[in-house]
Parts: C-alpha cells; structure tokens; sequence
C-alpha cells in the first residue's frame, strides 16, 4: 500500500492515515483504500445496504481515484464514501466538462470496519470494469478526511501546487500498465 500525504500538516491530523493501492489487470482497475482515525472524530458514515450512485460525496470522508490515458487531455474521477456510496465522472480536460461517466461498471465494492482502541479503520476495494482501451493509465489515488472539530483536509500521493488540487495532471504520479492474470 502507498501512503498518502495531507496537504497542510496539522497537529490534529497525526492519529490519521490514508493508504491505498491499484492494480490493472483485464480491463478492470482494483482500488485499495485503508482509512485509520480516531473514532471520535472521524466523519466517518454507516455502510448501505444498497450502495448507489450519489453527488457531492467529496465534501465529507471520500477515497477518490482519478486517472487518464497518458497523452490524451480527458480523465476520470471515482469517488467512494465510507458509506459505500459512489460515483465516476468523467471531464474533458482540466476541470472541465464534468459528466457522469455511464461507459464504465463500477463492481465489487467490499468495506469493512472495525473500532479498536478508540480507532476506527476503514478498508474498502472497488473494481472498475474499463473494457477496451486502457492499456496504460496515469494515476492518482486521493482522500478527503472529515473530521467533526476541524472539517477537511486533503490527501494525496503527490500535492502538486500551493492550494489542494486533486485534478492536475502532473499530480497522477502512478503509471498503471495492462497486465493479464494467469
């Protein structure tokens, strides 16, 4: 698992952790997410039953994933709340042309959690089924943690400028090559 960095370093944010992993292997991108707070101050919501596709989770706990065929200006944006809660965008260019992406199945979301000494860890994988034409992908896997007191704060592999920004390109620093399971 990769350990992703909060953009601002606060004295709060040091009982939180945010890691997380992808693999492309036959057409489907598998995410891995591991969340770690304290459970008392995680905005952390209840799973669904039924998990289904909903806006605006970025603006409380999100594991996001954004990712783009290197060369070509369009990318994606895959949103996951604790809550098992989704959605998949897709933009046309840098914050630009924002639509919900229907061409891509979003499969096999599995979360468990689990309180253990007033921490609360949250692990989740997703598989997104992206058919034909992702042989090679750049990517970024991100989080935005809510917690009660002190509102969000902002995590990624790499922060590539003087505000949080999820969508620059430079900042999709994972390249993903198409490999097959034998």
């Amino acid at each position: 698992m990769l350990r992703l960095q909060p953009f601002q370093h606060e004295a709060f944010l040091q009982d939180c952790s945010v890691e997380a992993n992808l693999v492309l292997c036959d057409s489907e991108l598998q995410l891995q997410f591991r969340l770690q707070g304290p459970s008392d101050q995680l905005v952390c919501p209840e799973p669904t039953a039924e998990p289904k596709r909903v806006d605006g989770l970025w603006q409380s706990t999100c594991l996001e994933a954004f990712f783009g065929v290197p060369g070509q200006r369009p990318y994606w944006e895959f949103n996951l709340s604790p809550s098992g809660d989704w959605n998949l965008y897709r933009l046309e260019d840098y914050r630009q042309g924002l639509a919900i992406e229907t061409g891509i199945q979003v499969k096999g979301i599995n979360s468990r959690r689990q309180e253990l000494d007033s921490t609360l860890i949250l692990e989740s994988e997703v598989c997104l089924d992206l058919k034909k034409g992702f042989e090679q992908l750049e990517c970024s896997l991100t989080a935005v943690v809510a917690l009660h007191q002190q509102g969000c704060s902002f995590w990624a592999l790499k922060h590539c400028a003087s505000e949080a920004d999820f969508h620059r390109r430079e900042s999709f620093s994972i390249t993903a090559k198409q490999s097959a399971q034998h």
